[in-house]
């Protein structure tokens, strides 16, 4: 019976971190990103309060430390906009996600972006900055 409980519990977690979303518009060129570090938040069109916060971390830790580094960039790619299905389609995101795409090499820190964002948004914030600092 725990067995069944936990994974329904499991199961409906990740079914909440799929489906969050909120209204936003944002289309990006499948091309290449052209900077070496690009900070990338996927999300759909609808998100929860813990998606938005992955994404407003990111974005303020972006603008804070690296918005005047030519070689690094952030993205907020919308995946429900249809222009931006080939780039969700190469790094293989079906929901909100955060990586740190390093001259084309994804780092997936999603699991741990939505442990910590609301809570502990430090955390998340150190954890972009330790990855970009030691990539740049």
């Amino acid at each position: 019976m725990k067995k069944i409980v936990l994974f329904i519990s499991i199961l409906a977690m990740v079914l909440g971190i799929h489906s969050c979303k909120n209204k936003t518009n944002n289309s990006v060129e499948t091309e290449e990103f052209k900077e070496k570090i690009t900070i990338t938040y996927f999300h759909g069109e609808r998100r929860c309060k813990t998606c938005i916060a992955v994404g407003d971390v990111a974005k303020l830790t972006y603008e804070e430390n690296y918005k005047d580094n030519k070689d690094i960039a952030f993205k907020d790619i919308n995946i429900d906009d249809k222009a931006n299905e080939k780039i969700a389609e190469k790094y293989e995101i079906a929901g909100s996600a955060l990586l740190i795409i390093i001259n084309g090499k994804a780092e997936d820190i999603t699991g741990m972006a939505f442990q910590n964002a609301v809570n502990n948004p430090e955390v998340l914030k150190e954890k972009i900055e330790e990855i970009v600092n030691k990539s740049s």
